[in-house]
C-alpha cells in the first residue's frame, strides 16, 4: 500500500515528461503506474484505480476517446485531461460534456499538477460519500421520513421511541423549521394511537375570540355567525392525536380552560353548560422558552409543568451539520420524484457552501433552498453556482487598532492587501486563494473586480 492509498495512472506519449511527472507525484506519496498512449492505457488500467492524466493529444487513442472510455468502464475513476495552448477549448469541452474533473495546461507547473491532483481526489472521495449517503437514506438513517445521524437526532429518535407508546402530554421546543410537526407525526404514528386521527392546529393563527370555539366546538346560536352545530378540534381528534402548535401563543385566560380539559379529558362546548368526555393525547410545540414565560408570569406555571411531563428538544440545523448531506440527499430525491424530474446530483461545493450557511430557517430553508434549485437552475448536478448570494456573505476582514488614525488602514484596503497577499502565497491560483481567505470563487472574483484586479 502506498502512503496516502491513492493509485493514479499517468499516460503521456513524451517519456522524459512522463517520467519527470511520475516522479513527482511519487514524492507525493502517490502509487504510480505509467502508460506511452491510450491504447495501452485501456489495456492495463486496473479496477480501483483513483485517477487517470491524460495528454489529449496522443496516437491511437486521444485523451478524449480515453475519456469516454474510463466513464463507461471505471465510472468511479477521475480524469485529468493534460493540453497545449492551441487545444485549451476541446479540453474545456472535454470537461463540460465527457466529465473530466480539469486540465493541466502544457509545459507543466509541478506545483499546479500536484493542487490539481489533490482536488479531483478530494472531490472524488466526496463523490463516493454522496453515493454512501443515498444508500444511507435508503436503509433508514431516518425515523418515519426524519432524516439524522447526529447523536442529537438520534437522542430524539429514541425519546420519540419512548414516549409513543404511553398517553404521556409531551411538549416539543426548537426554533422554526426545524420539524416539530413531524415528530408530533412521528409519536402519533408509532404509539397504538395510528388507527386514529391526528390533528393539528396553530394556535397563533386563531383570532383570540375564536379561540374557544376553535378548541371545543360550539352549538348553534352560540354567537352571531354560529349558524349551525361545529364540533371543535378535541371532539374531531377524539381517539388520537392533537398537536397544539405554538401553544404559547394562547391567552392566559385560555390556558387556564386548557388545563381543566388537561385534568378531567371534559371540554364544554360554547353555548352549553353540558361537559363531553374526550380522548385525546396532547403533544405541544413551542418556538418560545415557556420555562422563562411562567416564571416571569407570560404563561401559566401549572400549564407549563403539565404540558411538559416528556421534553423533546429539536436542535437547530446549523448545530447538526452531519446531517446536512443527508438531508440534501433525501430531498433532492424526494422533491425529484414528487416533480418527475431526473435525478439530481450534488457538487461537491454545495455540501460546503451549506456547511458555511447559518441556516435561520433550519430544516425548512434547506428543503425549500433546494426545491428553488430543482426548479430554476435546469442542471442535472447542482453546485455552489447555482446559489444566491445570500449563501455567500461572509463577515468583514478584521482591521487593526490603528484602523481610526491611519487613512491607509481602512477595511477596504485591509482587504485588497489580504487578498494580494493570499494570491501571492497561492502563485496566481484563485480556487487555492478563496479556500485559504474561506470565502467562495465567485465572491473572490467579485472582490478583484471591485479593486481594480481582475487581470
Amino acid at each position: 500500500m502506498n502512503e496516502n492509498g491513492f493509485h493514479i495512472m499517468l499516460v503521456e506519449d513524451d517519456a522524459s515528461v512522463r517520467e519527470a511527472m511520475a516522479e513527482a507525484l511519487r514524492d507525493e506519496g502517490y502509487s504510480v503506474e505509467t502508460a506511452v498512449d491510450g491504447q495501452e492505457a485501456v489495456d492495463t488500467l486496473r479496477a480501483g484505480t483513483d485517477l487517470v492524466i491524460a495528454d489529449l493529444m496522443m496516437p491511437r487513442v486521444n485523451g478524449r476517446e480515453l475519456l469516454r472510455w474510463v466513464k463507461q468502464n471505471h465510472p468511479g475513476t477521475a480524469v485529468i485531461l493534460m493540453t497545449a495552448y492551441g487545444t485549451v477549448r476541446q479540453a474545456v469541452e472535454a470537461i463540460k460534456v465527457g466529465g473530466a474533473s480539469n486540465y493541466l495546461i502544457k509545459p507543466l507547473n509541478p506545483e499546479e499538477l500536484l493542487l490539481q491532483v489533490r482536488k479531483a481526489l478530494e472531490d472524488k472521495q466526496l463523490r463516493q460519500e454522496l453515493l454512501h449517503l443515498r444508500g444511507l437514506v435508503r436503509e433508514g438513517w431516518h425515523y418515519r421520513n426524519i432524516i439524522g445521524q447526529s447523536p442529537a437526532m438520534q437522542q430524539v429518535f429514541a425519546i420519540i421511541n419512548r414516549a409513543a407508546a404511553v398517553k404521556a402530554t409531551v411538549l416539543i421546543s426548537g426554533e422554526s423549521g426545524t420539524g416539530k410537526e413531524m415528530v408530533a407525526r412521528a409519536l402519533h404514528e408509532a404509539g397504538p394511537r395510528k388507527s386514529g386521527p391526528f390533528l393539528a392546529l396553530n394556535c397563533g393563527a386563531i383570532p383570540e375570540n375564536l379561540i374557544e370555539s376553535t378548541l371545543f366546538g360550539h352549538e348553534r346560536g352560540a354567537f352571531t355567525g354560529a349558524d349551525q352545530k361545529t364540533r371543535g378540534y378535541f371532539q374531531a381528534s377524539n381517539g388520537g392525536t392533537l398537536l397544539l402548535d405554538e401553544i404559547g401563543e394562547l391567552p392566559l385566560g385560555m390556558q387556564s380552560k386548557l388545563l381543566r380539559v388537561l385534568e378531567d379529558g371534559q371540554i364544554t362546548p360554547v353555548g352549553t353548560t353540558a361537559p363531553q368526555k374526550v380522548d385525546v393525547r396532547i403533544v405541544a410545540a413551542t418556538n418560545r422558552d415557556l420555562e422563562s414565560e411562567a416564571r416571569e408570569g407570560k404563561f401559566r406555571q401549572d400549564l407549563y409543568f403539565r404540558i411538559n411531563v416528556v421534553r423533546i428538544p429539536l436542535p437547530a440545523l446549523r448545530d447538526r451539520p452531519e446531517d446536512l448531506p443527508l438531508l440534501t440527499r433525501f430531498f433532492l430525491d424526494e422533491i425529484c420524484r414528487q416533480n418527475a424530474f431526473e435525478p439530481r446530483e450534488i457538487d461537491p461545493s454545495l455540501l460546503e457552501a451549506f456547511t458555511h450557511y447559518d441556516w435561520p430557517g433550519n430544516v425548512r430553508e434547506l428543503k425549500n433552498t433546494l426545491e428553488s434549485l430543482v426548479i430554476l437552475s435546469g442542471k442535472r448536478t447542482l453546485s455552489a453556482e447555482d446559489l444566491p448570494e445570500k449563501f455567500f456573505q461572509e463577515s468583514p476582514l478584521p482591521t487593526t487598532p490603528d484602523d481610526d488614525t491611519s487613512p491607509e488602514l481602512n477595511l477596504t484596503n485591509l482587504s485588497k492587501q489580504t487578498i494580494m497577499k493570499a494570491l501571492e502565497a497561492c502563485r496566481g491560483n484563485r480556487t487555492e486563494a478563496a479556500k485559504q481567505l474561506g470565502i467562495s470563487r465567485r465572491t473572490l472574483h467579485r472582490r478583484l473586480n471591485e479593486f481594480g484586479l481582475r487581470e
